[in-house]
């Protein structure tokens, strides 16, 4: 089976929705459909990618908080990014908590991640850090074709790495199907000294400093000019067409 829906997941600030707006932005640029699925309920995103941009209820709580999930209800949730008609985004708005929705059953989320395969040519989830305490992560990382796990280049991550590895390593989470990438390394810092500590890496994603200044515009599908960007680029693209499995 094909490679159709992929977690992004790891620490704490390792860069995941940047890392899957990246992927989708170059996903676009090769005539793919793409949902991208914001599921970190501890820090709704909608508001930070497209503010501005009315909801109208259109959320993934409200989405999952019905009985039976139809492939109609998953379009008409999905919200067009603006100028990039083939990127649309499902995720939680700004405000909702744990207590906003009513509580969702496992099933429920299996079911709406096959919708999804129906909905788009390439399915991102961009997942909660909390594997713990988000249901939707739990199961999305056990029914994703793929996890994209992302590794940061610092000591608070691998303490973070250290403490879940013993729950990602269970037979459910299906570990073999993750693929490990290096993020946000710094200049100076040596690069095969946390490929060693993390058993290696795919994908190495350096610090571009304009990433910041695009998260913080909502501009994060906009380009990455630069030579300081020229490796990251090459590292989404070879992503892009080895994690999906394109040609």
């Amino acid at each position: 089976m094909a490679t159709k829906i992929v977690a992004v997941w790891g620490s704490p600030s390792s860069g995941k929705t940047v890392t899957a707006m990246k992927l989708a932005r170059e996903l676009e640029a090769r005539k793919k459909n793409v949902i991208v699925i914001c599921a970190d309920l501890f820090c709704p995103a909608l508001s930070s990618l497209m503010p501005g941009v009315d909801v109208k209820g259109r959320t993934l709580g409200s989405l999952l908080s019905r009985p039976h999930i139809k492939y109609a209800d998953v379009m008409q949730a999905a919200i067009p990014y603006p100028k990039h008609e083939r990127i649309a985004v499902i995720g939680y708005k700004n405000g909702d908590n744990i207590f906003t929705y009513s509580e969702f059953l496992a099933e429920r989320v299996a079911g709406f991640l096959q919708e999804l395969r129906a909905a788009a040519d390439c399915v991102i989830i961009d997942c909660s850090s909390v594997l713990t305490e988000d249901g939707f992560t739990t199961i999305a990382l056990q029914k994703a074709d793929k996890v994209l796990r992302l590794v940061s280049a610092d000591l608070k991550a691998l303490s973070y790495y250290r403490s879940h590895l013993p729950l990602i390593s269970r037979a459910k989470f299906s570990s073999s199907r993750h693929i490990k990438a290096l993020s946000d390394l710094k200049a100076g810092q040596e690069e095969s000294t946390f490929r060693s500590v993390y058993g290696g890496a795919s994908y190495t994603l350096p610090h571009v400093k304009e990433i910041e200044r695009q998260f913080y515009a909502a501009e994060l599908l906009d380009s990455l000019p630069g030579k300081e960007a020229r490796k990251y680029n090459a590292e989404i693209k070879k992503a892009a067409r080895e994690v999906f499995e394109l040609e």
